[in-house]
């Protein structure tokens, strides 16, 4: 074997490495041979087995509780011989840490999962060396550093002319040099995107040679870590081969724990690098570096043909797309293909959230049912300040018109933004019971500060102080030096240079999410279309239960506020469809009653009508707001409205 390609733990469990399944085809390609060792998956075995006598067995929630936590714990499991020493002073610090993240009722489990590293990297070595590799390729993103540090280690202890290569989100930039420079047993580090530099690397150590310079790679010359500068990504994304799951599903097929997993498992792809969003205004928390940045997308008869090969190939119609941001040229090139195949495909994707709804409608159309759209908070000053690009009234608009395409959207609630206004989120909180209807975010939290976010690259403009990295890494890597421990760092400590606590400010709106995230009310304001007039429905929990009756004309006005519109735009859409007209102040009175009763959302003068259609033919005949507009009638009163409001 000339290479082994490795993903350690805690990657994922439900899904395959992109990043090695991407790798080992290209590999293919340049004729070298290789295998993929999907050792996350060998880990989860490893607990599972040796759990088998505990009180309760393991499961993959044990599992996903380490990999989706950013305390650290990941690391410090591994945090073992040869690369570390534990001590009892060392686990006290760390336990207390444990302890102020809300994960002290975890120690025990965590304690005992380190009990089980040891055993488990001599048993992935003994595998990894069975199959006479003479390169070994390590990823590594998030918490798998520690983890690819000391099997590596370990393999060169017991094999020293194995060649050691790492890549991966946690090598970008001055992470990577410093990973090079501080663990000597990595030879080579490979910095952004590997495609053309690997097989390169590989063919040089085979040759028994050392690599030639390429931008952003980290070799050694007489000794020393030399870092080559970086730059930004290029690869063309039509020239990236399929990838390679074939390992990934044999493993899994294998494992014991595979029927926890059977509702989950996901094809993963990539569509597009980059984000065409961040290359024109980086949202300020976004940690996406500007290597990254450009943005580069599959020509869409490419990604419809591989989409269909993968599922073909691997029995599976679930996917789950990498990329940052959705090319809404998909959408037109791409989507009424996937329509039309027949297929039940249930795609994943981000996107941003100032989507128009037939956009949505033909996403939907096309298998994508779920997304992530960046919504991270619903006020319009705070989303100001993360340099987002939308309303919290296009946020809103999302939410209610995925709730009624069954769409499910991954979305967030972010506060701790420097400058943000702290009576922003009393107000949010006032909001909660109007939404609550829609879909819930899935946490409310507080900022991160990221390497590479606008936050991190030039603090004091923000009003933030960088006190250092995240205080778990000194407890975890056997580091002196404080320049090479912040360079290895993604997530840092920080504090408001104008000395506010946001937990001062939020008791409110967590106290209103908690609920919601824990009971979500679906179907709970609803509108449904009768013969010449509609009804809402409202059961929301926490407000009086009603029915309102609109007649014609406040039904009109209700339907043209689907998609957020201000009196104006609402009058001109009644004119355009003929009859009766009433005056422009009884329309702005009607919407400031709707706005009152939480049946809309006022901002600006705009007015979003919050409930749902009660069915998707209904949701399609909401009143366009640009008809040509028709002669001018005459106006007449709203006489049915605060009747039909004021029964209940």
């Amino acid at each position: 074997m000339d290479v082994v390609l490795i993903t350690m733990p805690w990657d994922a469990l439900y899904v395959p490495s992109l990043q090695l399944g991407t790798l080992q085809a290209v590999l293919d390609r340049h004729g070298f041979s290789s295998r993929i060792r999907q050792l996350n998956l060998a880990f989860m075995e490893h607990l599972a087995a040796a759990s088998a006598s505990r009180d309760r067995p393991l499961t993959v929630d044990d599992y996903r509780l380490v990999s989706t936590s950013f305390s650290g714990v990941g690391d410090w499991i591994f945090a073992i011989p040869p690369f570390r020493t534990p001590t009892a002073e060392g686990d006290a610090a760390f336990f207390a840490h444990l302890g102020s993240r809300g994960l002290a009722g975890s120690i025990p489990l965590f304690t005992w999962m380190r009990e089980q590293a040891a055993s488990f990297i001599e048993a992935c070595a003994d595998a990894v060396l069975a199959d006479a590799p003479r390169i070994v390729g390590f990823t590594t993103a998030f918490t798998q550093n520690v983890a690819s540090l000391v099997l590596a280690r370990r393999l060169v202890q017991r094999e020293p002319s194995l060649r050691v290569v790492f890549g991966g989100h946690n090598c970008d930039g001055p992470m990577g040099a410093a990973l090079h420079r501080a663990f000597p047993w990595v030879d080579i580090v490979v910095r952004g995107e590997g495609e053309a530099v690997f097989p390169e690397v590989v063919a040089a150590l085979l040759a028994g040679r050392e690599p030639p310079d390429r931008p952003g790679l980290c070799v050694r010359r007489d000794g020393a870590s030399v870092a080559i500068p970086e730059a930004p990504g290029s690869v063309a994304m039509d020239d990236v081969p399929l990838p390679r799951f074939d390992a990934y599903f044999a493993d899994l097929a294998a494992a014991s724990f595979r029927d926890q997993l059977a509702g989950e498992v996901s094809l993963v792809y990539e569509s597009a690098r980059g984000c065409w969003w961040g290359e024109k205004s980086h949202c300020r928390f976004c940690g996406i570096s500007r290597m990254d940045m450009p943005f580069r997308s599959r020509n869409a008869s490419r990604v419809y043909d591989d989409l269909i090969a993968l599922a073909r190939t691997y029995r599976r119609t679930e996917f789950t797309v990498v990329d940052y941001i959705l090319d809404l040229r998909y959408l037109r090139d791409l989507a009424p293909r996937l329509r039309d195949a027949g297929l039940d495909l249930d795609i994943f994707y981000e996107t941003k959230a100032n989507l128009r709804r037939d956009q949505l409608v033909a996403m939907r159309d096309a298998g994508i049912r779920r997304i992530q759209p960046g919504i991270e908070s619903l006020s319009t000053p705070v989303l100001q300040l993360m340099n987002k690009g939308v309303t919290a009234l296009q946020n809103l608009r999302l939410l209610k018109w995925c709730a009624e395409l069954d769409i499910d959207v991954a979305w967030n609630l972010l506060y701790g933004l420097p400058g943000e206004p702290a009576e922003e989120f009393d107000r949010m909180a006032r909001l909660v019971p109007w939404i609550a209807h829609l879909q819930p975010p899935v946490t409310l939290g507080r900022l991160e500060l990221d390497r590479f976010s606008p936050y991190h690259g030039d603090p004091a403009r923000f009003g933030l102080e960088v006190l250092g990295p995240r205080r778990h890494h000194a407890m975890i890597y056997p580091i002196d030096d404080r320049a090479t421990l912040a360079d290895l760092a993604y997530n840092f400590e920080y504090r408001h240079a104008d000395g506010r606590d946001p937990e001062s400010y939020i008791g409110a709106l967590r106290a209103a999410v908690k609920p919601w995230m824990l009971r979500q009310a679906r179907r709970a304001l609803v509108w449904s279309r009768g013969p010449g007039f509609i009804t809402i429905v409202d059961q929301r929990p926490g407000l009086p239960q009603a029915r309102y009756t609109l007649d014609d004309t406040e039904a009109a006005i209700y339907l043209a506020c689907d998609a957020g519109a201000t009196a104006a735009q609402v009058r001109a859409a009644l004119v355009a469809r003929g009859g009766d007209v009433p005056d422009a102040a009884e329309i702005a009175e009607f919407l400031a009653e709707l706005a009152a009763a939480g049946l809309a959302y006022e901002e600006r003068g705009r007015y979003l009508s919050l409930a749902t259609a009660r069915s998707r033919r209904g949701a399609a005949a909401a009143v366009p707001l640009d008809a040509a507009a028709a002669p001018e009638p005459e106006a007449v009163p709203l006489v049915a409205l605060r009747r039909s409001a004021a029964s209940r």
